[in-house]
């Protein structure tokens, strides 16, 4: 059962001579030590993604907030008898003009935002009103708090967050679920799509041998990222899109995380080599039955038709099930190749708190702002499938 499927209790307002002790403790520690073994532990019990882990929010913390000119923002509550850390909020506080926003330590590098919370307590925290009100003194004051990309339901937020509302994004995040075996798993593939995998590799073999090489050295990391740069840069070039790679802070961040996940066991950087040179570089985070596909680039420049994203997710799909994980998670967004795979779609959604007429102007703004997108994206990519049919013709 999901944290957020739990029944919560009934509460009633006891009198005041009646009340029960205060059972949790609220604090603002915004110099909160997200490598320390209290929040580990926490972490693991809490089962959160690992785009909430230590290592990877301690390099956002420490790489990417400071260039973002973001603030750190965190709120804990402890077990009031042992100390015991049963909830953090990581947030993080920025200025856009007069609105103060506070958002999910997120700043576009992660793709889940799910409360890191003990299971053992979620009843008594949905609960407890007094709490509710204690966090909401924690926060400090704000316009605008948004989190955004909260998967599957959004109900601890919005019980732990007074004044929240939910909406849900207009994309969803995709999961596929692995089988027992690789052969199970290709055999459960859709048969005519299963076949053009089996075009695609036989027809790189007169390329040279194929591998999928995992990279444990991290002399090697900064020479395969710049390497994956390079081939993301040729990429978004061609499809006009904004690539988070090509931003130097955003690269400085990866680096930084990357090589903290390597060592933390958080993550895996692999290479899918053809005739001995990388035809892909490859980032995903993985935790005890799940691998997520974060980062990818692939050389078009040598390999145009090669079909290579759907050649990498076969093969790490492949090595997953060797490893005995359940799932490969593609994340974010609704790209045709995930149905293609299999993948079951799950809904995502955003949480926002209002506490002024600003930060509700702001909202509207926002929404404003990313209906146009959407809107000019899709008569961007009908105008490219358009050339592309015209010079096919």
């Amino acid at each position: 059962m999901s944290l957020d499927s739990r029944p919560r209790p009934e509460t009633t307002p006891a009198p005041a001579g009646d009340r029960a002790p205060v059972t949790y403790v609220v604090r603002r520690e915004d110099d909160f030590p997200f490598d320390s073994v209290e929040y580990a532990d926490l972490h693991r019990r809490a089962g959160s993604p690992p785009f909430q882990h230590g290592a990877w929010l301690s390099e956002l913390y420490d790489v990417l907030a400071p260039r973002r000119r973001a603030r750190k923002v965190v709120v804990t509550v402890r077990d009031a008898h042992d100390g015991r850390l049963v909830l953090v909020l990581p947030l993080v506080g920025l200025r856009r003009g007069m609105l103060r926003v506070l958002e999910y330590a997120n700043l576009g590098v992660s793709d889940y935002a799910v409360p890191v919370v003990d299971p053992r307590d979620v009843a008594d925290l949905l609960g407890d009103q007094a709490l509710v009100r204690q966090i909401r003194e924690s926060l400090g004051p704000f316009d605008l708090l948004q989190i955004a990309h909260v998967p599957d339901v959004p109900d601890t937020f919005l019980a732990l967050l007074a004044g929240a509302r939910a909406s849900r994004h207009s994309y969803s995040a995709h999961t596929v679920d692995l089988a027992a075996t690789v052969e199970l798993w290709r055999s459960s593939l859709d048969p005519s799509f299963a076949r053009h995998l089996e075009r695609k590799f036989k027809r790189l073999r007169p390329r040279g041998e194929h591998r999928l090489r995992l990279v444990d050295d991290p002399s090697e990391l900064e020479s395969l990222m710049r390497r994956m740069q390079r081939f993301r840069a040729a990429r978004f070039a061609e499809r006009g899109g904004t690539d988070l790679v090509q931003d130097p802070d955003c690269f400085a961040f990866y680096v930084a995380a990357i090589r903290r996940s390597l060592t933390a066991g958080l993550g895996r950087l692999a290479a899918f080599e053809v005739a001995g040179e990388p035809a892909a570089v490859v980032f995903d985070l993985v935790d005890e039955s799940t691998e997520l596909f974060v980062l990818v680039g692939y050389d078009f420049e040598r390999l145009r038709n090669a079909s290579l994203g759907l050649l990498v997710v076969t093969e790490l799909a492949g090595a997953a099930i060797v490893r005995n994980l359940r799932h490969f998670d593609l994340t974010v967004g609704d790209e045709a190749y995930k149905a293609d795979f299999g993948a079951r779609p799950r809904p995502l959604y955003e949480v926002r708190v209002c506490r002024t007429p600003l930060g509700s102007a702001g909202a509207v703004s926002r929404d404003t702002y990313l209906a146009a997108r959407r809107v000019a994206k899709r008569v961007v990519s009908s105008r490219r499938d358009r050339r592309a049919r015209r010079q096919s013709a």
